[in-house]
């Protein structure tokens, strides 16, 4: 349900910085009841290496956890870099925003 659903939205490109808020962020949510873990990234032009990573370690721990991690809202140039590292067949992407997430708790990082 929308309420076992948790939306984080990085207000900026993920570099160093926010990489690191937004992997503090993911390792308290292993702790919380949250089942449903999104990614708004409509305000993300760019991902960094480290950003890469924190993604990708947020998806082991969601799967470790038996949570469920998906990516929506998808920039074109972000998208590009997910191709090109071929992280868009590891990492769940969805092409929009369900209508059963209205109502998540939405978190700004």
């Amino acid at each position: 349900s929308a309420y076992m659903s948790i939306i984080l939205q990085p207000q900026d490109d993920l570099d160093l910085k926010a990489a690191a808020a937004l992997r503090v962020k993911l390792s308290n949510l292993a702790n919380a009841k949250h089942d449903r873990w999104l990614i708004d990234l409509a305000k993300v032009n760019s991902v960094g290496n480290v950003g890469l990573v924190t993604l990708v370690e947020a998806h082991r721990l969601a799967k470790k956890t038996g949570r469920r991690l998906s990516l929506y809202n998808l920039r074109e140039s972000v998208q590009y870099i997910f191709a090109i590292t071929e992280l868009d067949k590891q990492l769940e992407i969805l092409d929009r925003y369900d209508d059963t997430f209205v109502g998540a708790h939405k978190v700004v990082i």
